[in-house]
């Protein structure tokens, strides 16, 4: 591919580098790509103060060979040949000419400046300068060094013509480039205000007209390049300190004025200004509220005054009949505004036309034409050429992308990828996260296949871009714990611009929760169960039921069963047959002992296990005594012996022949398996006297109990201690008690496993409790 190139006579050295496309982000600018406010004096200023006389110019025109040694043009080519070029991210268009563009953005911390050719995509950068301005547009590039301007024609390879300010006298500034040889700037006068002198180099001598028409001592408060031979200068009257109450059009060859124009409604309000041929046009603000563009035709005065609604700052450019404008910033917006799309309307028929979903910067061009960086929904980021077509009307056509979108962008982010495997009773989360590339607002919806029960996250609120992420802790939206089995995820992001559609990305995962000895809804978090005195079995989801009970939040009954009152003793004593799912055992008046397997979320229907189980008072089981990995039950006589049924996992006989391990347990009125609590790997139990004290008997690993251990006292206002397992999922099994509170009402509350077993539990938690578990009376277990 052919590549723009500068001859040494205008550069020291010329290179070729790749185009780097990975730069910072340049902020928009505050102005017009066109405008430069009036007063701004460059960062270094020239303290020569010789005037133009025929040996100043002579040393003038050396300064080429100086610029070379602060840094040389480099011409990149470009990267492929297809019609649209490639344009920068993270760049700005601030000048159109008719063979090209430049771009300003920042490169390590500082602005660079770049020349794209329409012809070949090849790139020149442009030296670096304290300021990069293209020329209302046209082909030149005006670089500026303090009081030193360097004009490059880009469509020639004509020598640069620089014109130094230095050498006309002191209080020059704000010059900007308005041809191949021509500069307009600022001079300031004794009395405060400013004047406008048009400077141009001829044969090496630097011409210097003041602008006639002006008022004298006027402030000048911008100077405006937005159509050939032109010049628009807003200014205020001698002593006001507004930011500009009149405009005066300059023809740049006569140096006078031309047109004038009063807008008292500008006022403190620094808006926008579009010249053409046959119009020009302001931003006014009457209120606070409201902002209105102003169109006047220059040969007529017909003035036409358009409502654009309330905004900051306001872009506009005229293209024949039509009014252009937009507010910028909109890629970048939390919130959707309809000015920030780019939208022509006819100044004939109101008519009005979206051009760009959005816009950040831009420049007017050759013809009427204007380049803006922005995008649409349907081609993405990138740089337009709006023009008018053959009917009159604007279109727009992608000159150079980005390759970027303009809609909302969603990956997966590498950190933090989507987990397809989760175990909630280990105490794991799983965190779905993902890469936004806008400002968003999102969230996701899990859906149990089997059953259709969900879980909604909270909104992910990003004002802009970054990594997004919602933690899912194993509950649906009930509070209830999440069952195994597949879960169906998806992701709904909605772009808070409101530029384009929201953003859907779906996926799987399985939940595969270990059992839990208390679990009954295959979650592997442990349940409560509930015998009531209308005979019906009921589940509540432990975790739902207590760690998470809040106020507006209710408790999810499932009612697994009806009959149950024919059983006088129930208890749940941990998976006893070869599934996985944890089992129910129930005694019926006659003494026979019946299990009730597990399947998951149901029970299985009955099966006779044994008979003469009349002699018990107690039975407990759910802890494994024995360290075998099954779990056991111990029953306590009325005579006070207490035995252990070692637990075999064959469902048609699931208990070894009893084995007696203790006496004296008839002091006991409570005992539960609690599961290990004391830190040594046995399943341990806890028991209370008819005192109220309760007391922890830690399992030897062989069935047997070492000597008691006194937990506390007042433990007798309770009608029943179970031991439900981990609840919330620190890996100690915690204690939950139902009982009498001022003897007036039923009460739910727990105590936290500590994993000590100096003091196994933790304070009372008392849990919000609004209706009763069951029906009438009812044994929690």
């Amino acid at each position: 591919m052919a590549r723009a190139r500068i001859s040494r006579r205008h550069l020291a050295a010329a290179v070729t580098v790749a185009l780097a496309v990975t730069v910072g982000t340049l902020a928009a600018p505050a102005v017009a790509a066109g405008d430069v406010a009036a007063g701004t004096t460059p960062s270094s200023t020239a303290t020569a103060t010789a005037t133009a006389t025929e040996q100043d110019a002579t040393t003038a025109t050396t300064a080429p060979a100086a610029l070379a040694a602060t840094g040389a043009a480099v011409t990149v080519a470009a990267q492929s040949a297809e019609d649209v070029l490639p344009f920068p991210d993270g760049a700005a268009v601030v000048g159109a000419g008719r063979t090209g563009f430049l771009t300003s953005r920042l490169v390590d911390g500082k602005t660079a400046h770049a020349w794209t050719r329409y012809a070949d995509g090849s790139t020149t950068a442009m030296p670096a300068g304290t300021a990069g301005w293209g020329n209302g547009r046209t082909d030149v590039v005006t670089k500026t060094d303090g009081s030193v301007h360097t004009l490059y024609d880009m469509a020639t390879d004509a020598e640069p013509v620089v014109i130094d300010l230095g050498l006309l006298g002191e209080g020059y500034r704000s010059g900007r480039g308005i041809g191949p040889s021509t500069l307009v700037a600022t001079k300031a006068t004794a009395a405060g205000g400013s004047e406008v002198h048009v400077i141009s180099k001829v044969n090496g001598t630097l011409v210097d007209h003041k602008v006639t028409g002006l008022p004298e001592n006027a402030p000048i408060k911008r100077l405006v390049l937005d159509h050939p031979g032109t010049l628009v200068v807003r200014y205020s009257d001698a002593g006001d300190t507004s930011l500009g109450t009149h405009i005066a059009v300059v023809d740049v060859e006569k140096h006078a004025v031309v047109d004038a124009y009063e807008t008292p409604r500008t006022g403190n309000y620094d808006g926008d200004v579009a010249l053409s041929a046959t119009h020009i046009a302001w931003i006014e603000r009457p209120t606070s509220t409201t902002t209105d563009a102003v169109v006047v035709r220059r040969d007529t005065g017909e003035t036409k005054r358009v409502p654009l609604g309330q905004a900051d700052v306001l872009n506009i450019e005229l293209a024949g009949d039509w009014l252009l404008y937009g507010q910028n910033g909109g890629l970048a917006a939390t919130q959707p505004k309809p000015l920030y799309a780019l939208t022509a309307r006819s100044l004939t028929s109101g008519e009005t036309v979206r051009l760009l979903d959005h816009f950040m910067s831009a420049a007017p061009g050759p013809d009427s034409t204007q380049l803006v960086r922005g995008g649409t929904v349907a081609d993405g980021e990138g740089l337009y050429r709006i023009a008018l077509g053959p009917d009159g009307r604007p279109g727009t056509e992608l000159v150079a992308s980005t390759g970027g979108t303009t809609v909302l962008g969603v990956k997966d982010h590498d950190h933090t990828p989507i987990p397809t495997v989760v175990d909630f009773a280990r105490g794991q989360d799983a965190t779905l996260g993902w890469e936004f590339d806008k400002a968003t607002d999102a969230h996701v919806v899990l859906t149990h296949t089997a059953s259709g029960k969900r879980w909604t996250s909270e909104r992910i609120y990003l004002d802009r871009p970054h990594l997004g992420a919602t933690t899912w802790t194993g509950m649906f939206d009930d509070h209830s714990s999440a069952y195994n089995g597949t879960y169906t995820w998806k992701l709904t992001a909605k772009p808070l611009n409101g530029i384009g559609p929201s953003v859907e990305r779906t996926g799987t995962l399985k939940v595969t929760s270990r059992p839990a000895p208390h679990d009954f809804s295959d979650s592997g978090v442990p349940d409560l169960l509930v015998k009531d005195s209308a005979g019906r079995l009921i589940n509540y989801d432990a975790r739902q039921a207590l760690y998470e009970a809040v106020v507006g939040h209710r408790r999810t009954p499932v009612v697994m069963g009806t009959g149950w009152q024919v059983y006088d003793r129930v208890a749940a004593p941990g998976n006893l047959d070869a599934s996985p799912y944890a089992d129910v055992i129930g005694r019926d008046r006659t003494g026979a002992l019946w299990l009730h397997s597990g399947t998951g979320h149901t029970l299985a229907p009955r099966k006779k296990i044994g008979g003469g189980w009349q002699i018990y008072n107690q039975l407990t089981g759910g802890s494994d005594l024995t360290r075998d990995g099954r779990a056991d039950l111990v029953a306590t006589d009325k005579a006070g012996d207490l035995y252990l049924y070692k637990g075999t996992g064959n469902g048609a006989a699931p208990f070894a022949p009893r084995k007696k391990i203790g006496y004296g347990w008839g002091i006991y009125n409570t005992i539960a398996a609690v599961g290990d609590i004391g830190g040594n790997t046995t399943g341990d139990l806890v028991a209370r006297d008819k005192a109220g004290v309760l007391w922890l008997h830690l399992g030897n690993g062989d069935g047997t109990f070492a000597k008691r251990t006194r937990i506390g006292g007042g433990w007798d206002r309770y009608s029943d201690i179970v031991g439900v397992g981990d609840i919330d999922r620190d890996g100690d099994p915690d204690l939950v008690v139902q009982g009498v509170a001022g003897g007036s009402f039923e009460t739910l509350s727990y105590y936290e496993g500590t994993g000590d077993w100096d003091t196994p539990f933790g304070p009372r938690r008392e849990v919000y409790s609004p209706e009763d578990l069951g029906t009438g009376y009812f044994t929690l277990f």
